[in-house]
């Protein structure tokens, strides 16, 4: 029978004398739920100290798995070390949640220096405890070191993992991005014997569909069947995800007659992906002929199906019609979301409609919603693209008032903004506040400095800074490599900017269409004609075409009428 506790606080105070039986079954319900406030786990473990005799090492474990179940890692390890300094007796599990809370708080080198206590105690580390460890070791980007740990302890039969093991780490590598990985672990699960189950292809497939490789992610599906897995909704989900992520409508279409063949019939995510499909390829009749079919069939749209169909509008900039989405929402008892509200304030900054973005920013808190960096953002970036900075600096104050965190998102569009403003001396002096409140900038950080120094005449500054990059422990990106090139180029050094694309190159940074139309303006500015060819040439063998503002720079040459050789020649391969 649940004991209900008006104030679990007011209980724990008011009884002294509590027996172990009433401590074990409330231990037992906050290591499934968690606590309500770390004050009380705090009170629970003072308390259990003045019983006589000592709570069992299960019940300590209990209490150090309530404050796992509220994420407060570092709250548990305390709780753990001030155990052992009283000499309380702690077993293999009680090490195991606190190898946990290590890797959750980041810390996987103390989880390994447990791992060696565990040994030392004559402890028997399980497959749990190391399967906490490889998982440590993903959270903190050591993906091949955890993959090769991991098949260490299966060759030395150190563990003997089931299908849960392989489905943790393998979930795990997926969500940090290894998709390669995490393919190449689930092919050699397969041949130790442990055959993957819908979960595992699901896992798989999801990452491949994210990394748009969906022909790798259907060949998943071919053998789910070969080999006798049945997928579920989720898996038709998945790929039908992944199909129009890649606008293959036909195999969509495809997918969805095969569903209900096998009684898998459309639900509301399942619409809710083709709204959003259709939304953000601008067919907003084809996405709201989507939500009329499922309401036929008796799916009603969610809040996250509404949320697909604003976008779709705001996308088209019918940032009005997305507003009277809003209000057939709520007309339907739907109420909106975070996302609801960020997508519409993203709307109308991008319409220059600041204004009635920070109307709808002033709605949220009556909605009950608080807004994210996110949405402090948005407003940001639209006061600066409206040329108000003033304001942009005013609200930004007020942000800070609120007690909003800064993070380095909400730092780089400051820098941005201040810097497409014309306030140069201002981003400078914001860059070097952002790095005293220990704030680390990162390469992007660096890539909006070196674009805002060369558009502000600053060219050699710029140079400095792209050159220090190394020196910082950073490498440039393809973005960071452009925003130099460019400068360059603008400031007519198209020899030095074309020496810079060649280290690109030997630095294994893959250029992209960016960079080539970069160096192709400046080759036109500058009349290098020749030049030019070669770099349309290469640019076109690998996949890239001109942008807009290339092929007007070369018409706008054309129309100039300049009788030069080269150019006819650039102009004939270029325009055929």
């Amino acid at each position: 029978m649940m004991i209900r506790l008006r104030s679990f606080s007011t209980f724990l105070r008011s009884n002294s004398d509590q027996t172990h039986p009433q401590f074990e079954h409330l231990l037992l319900q906050k290591s499934r739920f968690g606590f309500d406030k770390l004050d009380d786990a705090h009170l629970m473990f003072d308390k259990m100290l003045q019983l006589q005799p000592l709570p069992s090492v299960t019940e300590f474990s209990q209490l150090l798995t309530s404050l796992v179940r509220i994420k407060q890692y570092s709250a548990a390890l305390s709780v753990f070390r001030y155990m052992r300094v009283l000499n309380i007796p702690v077993d293999i599990i009680t090490f195991s949640i606190a190898i946990n809370c290590c890797c959750r708080f980041n810390r996987v080198d103390y989880a390994f220096s447990l791992l060696g206590e565990i040994m030392k105690r004559g402890f028997l580390p399980n497959v749990v405890t190391y399967t906490t460890l490889v998982r440590g070791l993903i959270i903190q980007d050591n993906a091949v070191q955890a993959e090769s740990l991991f098949k260490k302890l299966v060759r030395l039969n150190v563990i003997q993992p089931n299908i849960v093991t392989y489905n943790t780490i393998i979930d795990g590598l997926c969500k940090k991005g290894y998709t390669c990985v995490a393919v190449t672990l689930f092919k050699y699960m397969q041949r130790k014997g442990c055959q993957p189950d819908t979960v595992t292809y699901n896992i798989v497939i999801h990452s491949l569909c994210k990394d748009r490789l969906v022909d790798y992610a259907l060949g998943l599906f071919d053998e789910m069947s070969e080999s006798g897995v049945a997928p579920d909704i989720r898996t038709y989900n998945l790929l039908i995800q992944g199909l129009c992520n890649i606008n293959r409508w036909e195999d969509v279409r495809r997918f969805l007659r095969e569903m209900e063949i096998r009684n898998f019939f459309p639900n509301v995510h399942t619409f809710s992906i083709l709204v959003d499909a259709y939304g953000k390829e601008g067919k907003i009749k084809d996405a709201e002929d989507v939500i009329e079919l499922m309401i036929q069939r008796g799916q009603y749209p969610n809040v996250v199906t509404y949320n697909s169909l604003m976008d779709g509008y705001c996308l088209r900039g019918e940032v009005d019609e997305a507003f009277s989405v809003l209000a057939t929402m709520t007309g339907k008892g739907i109420l909106p979301d975070i996302i609801s509200y960020n997508i519409l304030i993203n709307g109308f900054c991008k319409k220059l409609k600041v204004d009635r973005a920070v109307d709808l920013f002033q709605q949220m808190p009556l909605q009950g919603l608080a807004p994210t960096i996110e949405t402090y953002c948005t407003i940001l970036q639209g006061f600066f693209h409206t040329g108000r900075h003033v304001e942009a600096h005013k609200f930004y104050k007020a942000m800070l008032n609120k007690g909003i965190e800064l993070d380095i998102f909400t730092c780089n569009t400051m820098l941005d903004g201040l810097f497409k403003n014309r306030c140069a001396t201002e981003a400078l002096s914001f860059f070097h506040l952002m790095q005293c409140n220990g704030l680390s900038p990162h390469i992007h950080t660096y890539s909006i400095l070196i674009d805002g120094l060369c558009k502000n005449g600053n060219l050699e500054k710029a140079r400095t800074l792209f050159q220090s990059l190394p020196c910082k422990g950073l490498r440039p990106d393809v973005k960071a490599y452009t925003m130099m090139i460019r400068g360059l180029c603008q400031n007519g050094l198209l020899f030095e900017a074309n020496e810079l694309f060649q280290e690109m190159k030997a630095n294994d940074c893959l250029p992209d269409s960016g960079v080539y139309n970069t160096l192709i303006r400046g080759c036109l500015y500058h009349k290098n004609y020749n030049e030019a060819v070669v770099l349309i040439d290469e640019m076109r063998a690998r996949g890239f075409s001109a942008d807009v503002s290339t092929t007007s720079l070369l018409l706008g040459l054309l129309e100039s009428k300049e009788q030069d050789h080269d150019l006819l020649a650039l102009c004939k391969r270029f325009l055929p």
